[in-house]
């Protein structure tokens, strides 16, 4: 089942799975949108500020002026347009990123620009998506301002306007993400196997059942008691607004909305070591149960400690905080990381 943005559906009664946007934008109208006097107020919501935000006003009526440039981002907002939903996949951004970064150069240096264009004028489809399943607009703004905060991220790393987490904020254009107190939370389809045995079945056609995935902002610290209330206020939106997920389930497996998985660096043995049992990090991994391990996790810690992308010196990583020496000094004496998959049944 499909919407488009014209239609009203009742919320409850008849969830949508999938929203598009009724008609294609075409250039001259992305053009007016990205030089319109309502742009300052977007970034604003959309957590584009500081810095980011001087540079991208500056940049925009150029980009409007450019039909190459223009044209690109117009094919990627109308992807973007037709990506919310369940039954949709995820816009891949990343396989057109090499073209995107060649066309930006006209402009400035670097990787990014085209696709934060192309979420600039693409909000309209997910924000709908966000109120059919109950979400408040607060709390869809909220979602969609991770957009800024990445490019925090990649301006800490770099020291310029642009953006690394492509597909990642692609999937908050998705609607498959919210973001609720402390945690962000994402819908996706895991193979039974792999939830219950920590096998990850090579045939397509195993059968997959809907979890709620589990990510860490960097946003602060990871106190228990205000990420037990984000578990409690996602198990609550998705069991009240996602009820159709948990359709047809066997008594012996978990209820929809009861059960988390969280792929993250964060979850490996290494942190109760380095920060202490009783820190918070470390008690944040305790929560999980280990079905999965990947022992080529060091480029996550390098993205997620410091900010950076291969290739790096690892001597030459800076050594300010306790993790930031122990993470520098794993990846410098060969240890690497280990990223763990953990599940969590509530």
């Amino acid at each position: 089942m499909s919407r488009t943005l014209d239609a009203r559906p009742e919320l409850l009664a008849d969830p949508p799975r999938v929203v598009r946007a009724a008609d294609e934008l075409g250039t001259e109208a992305v053009a007016v949108m990205l030089t319109a006097p309502s742009v300052p107020a977007l970034l604003e919501r959309l957590g584009i500020t500081g810095e980011d935000q001087e540079q991208l006003l500056a940049l925009l009526p150029r980009a409007a002026a450019d039909p190459e440039l223009l044209a690109a981002v117009t094919d990627a907002a109308n992807r973007l347009r037709a990506s919310a939903g369940l039954d949709t996949e995820p816009v891949d951004l990343e396989a057109r990123k090499v073209t995107h970064d060649a066309l930006q150069q006209r402009l400035l240096p670097g990787e990014g620009l085209i696709p934060i264009l192309a979420f600039l004028v693409s909000t309209a489809t997910v924000r709908t998506w966000h109120e059919l399943r109950g979400l408040e607009e607060e709390d869809s703004w909220h979602v969609l301002a991770d957009l800024g905060q990445q490019m925090r991220v990649h301006r800490a790393g770099t020291g310029r306007l642009g953006l690394h987490q492509l597909n990642w904020v692609a999937l908050n254009w998705a609607g498959r993400l919210v973001h609720l107190g402390r945690l962000q939370f994402d819908l996706s389809l895991r193979p039974i196997a792999l939830l219950e045995h920590g096998a990850d079945p090579a045939a397509a056609d195993e059968p997959r059942r809907w979890v709620i995935g589990t990510h860490i902002p960097a946003t602060g610290p990871l106190d228990p008691e205000t990420v037990e209330a984000s578990f409690a206020a996602a198990t609550a939106y998705f069991t009240t607004h996602y009820a159709d997920l948990g359709a047809g389930r066997s008594t012996d497996e978990p209820a929809f909305g009861h059960e988390f998985l969280c792929d993250s660096w964060l979850l490996s043995d290494a942190l109760a070591e380095i920060t202490g049992e009783q820190s918070n990090l470390a008690r944040f991994a305790a929560r999980w149960e280990r079905i999965d391990a990947d022992p080529q996790g060091a480029d996550s810690a390098l993205f997620f400690v410091f900010g950076l992308r291969p290739p790096v010196d690892p001597s030459a990583l800076p050594r300010r905080t306790r993790l930031e020496q122990a993470v520098a000094e794993r990846l410098a004496d060969g240890r690497g990381w280990v990223s763990v998959t953990g599940r969590l049944l509530r």
